[in-house]
């Protein structure tokens, strides 16, 4: 399996962020992908292949809008001119019953509030390049396992995308919780321009992928279907219920399976099962997986309970839709463990 790795990330480091009225070490460090590249270099079957010119901006525009992706890209410089050296984060948000009727203000600290939903995505001097090649790397992954760069390649064909900083998170005009620019919508959107009719993203990580479900919710070409725990008692608390189906010409293409607090592997895996067949029903030409292991026993962030054993069960079972498959890195936070726990789900695909 090839995978991709945005080889200067580690340029985005924040330190510390803003989380149940505390500030906090900020746990989404290099040293995550730095875990997880030791361990692929390690494993059998893994090649690392070098980030090929693609060229991300049409997806990255038709994923996010473009009063956003201005701010991504300006909002430091402009935060420094006014505070200093110091990373962009909000103390002020637009309220949600006038977000559509607003302008984007013009002083720094407001954009940072009209552009995020939390506290949980500082912005570095670096942040936006290394976002861009983020996003760039789920680019690559995609494109390897479908169209003609894949053509020479048998079904079942998968690829994998080191993705840092993250993406799930981040709506077609906000950031928050550690993520910029939504890599796997971009990769769906790279996907459906190069031709892919049907394409399906399906989100394992612990927490729920809002921004995903946000950018396709009234979307019929890209199925969104994701396992999380419980939004009434987890971030990102306000999306993610079964109910939420998606609406106009996507009403049934956003699949929420929300699982409670402590939710052991057996249960996990049963619901995977739900998942799949339900994107089997969808009949996609790519399987885009949000591959988040903070639904591991060992990760400190999350409460699921999976073992390593029970990540390979994932992989096998992901093999056996027999779907051109692109993974994307999502969450994971145990740096220790994160590698390994990433090795079991690809190395299972692989060889099941």
């Amino acid at each position: 399996m090839k995978w991709f790795y945005p080889e200067h990330h580690a340029s985005h480091a924040p330190v510390w962020y803003v989380a149940d009225g505390c500030v906090r070490p900020c746990p989404e460090v290099p040293g995550r992908a730095v875990s997880i590249a030791r361990a692929l270099a390690e494993a059998p079957g893994m090649e690392q292949a070098f980030l090929p010119a693609v060229d991300s901006w049409p997806a990255i525009r038709g994923a996010h809008d473009g009063g956003y992706l201005d701010y991504l890209r300006t909002i430091y410089d402009l935060w420094t001119g006014e505070f200093g050296a110091c990373d962009v984060l909000p103390d002020t948000f637009v309220p949600p019953a006038i977000r559509g009727r607003v302008r984007r203000p013009v002083k720094p600290a407001a954009q940072a509030g009209f552009y995020a939903f939390d506290m949980a995505a500082p912005i570095g001097a670096d942040t936006w390049q290394a976002a861009l090649e983020s996003a760039t790397c789920a680019c690559a992954a995609a494109r390897a396992v479908y169209g003609e760069a894949a053509a020479a390649h048998a079904p079942g064909r998968a690829a994998y995308a080191l993705c840092r900083p993250p993406g799930h998170h981040a709506g077609r005009d906000y950031c928050g919780g550690f993520c910029f620019l939504n890599n796997v919508a971009i990769a769906a959107e790279h996907l459906r321009l190069a031709g892919a009719a049907r394409v399906a993203i399906f989100d394992v990580d612990y927490h729920h992928g809002n921004g995903t479900q946000d950018i396709f919710y009234a979307r019929p070409d890209v199925l969104f279907v994701s396992l999380h725990a419980e939004p009434d008692t987890q971030y990102p608390y306000f999306w993610g219920h079964a109910e939420e189906i998606g609406e106009g010409a996507g009403e049934g293409y956003n699949v929420n399976f929300p699982l409670p607090r402590g939710c052991d592997a057996s249960r996990w895996l049963d619901t995977v099962e739900r998942a799949l067949e339900r994107i089997g029903r969808f009949e996609p030409e790519v399987l885009l997986v949000s591959l988040g292991v903070d639904t591991a026993a060992f990760d400190g962030v999350g409460d699921f309970r999976l073992g390593l054993d029970d990540f390979g069960t994932l992989g096998r079972r992901l093999a056996s839709a027999g779907v051109p498959t692109a993974f994307v890195q999502e969450g994971g936070y145990n740096v220790q463990k994160i590698g390994a726990a990433v090795v079991a789900v690809l190395g299972a695909f692989e060889s099941g």
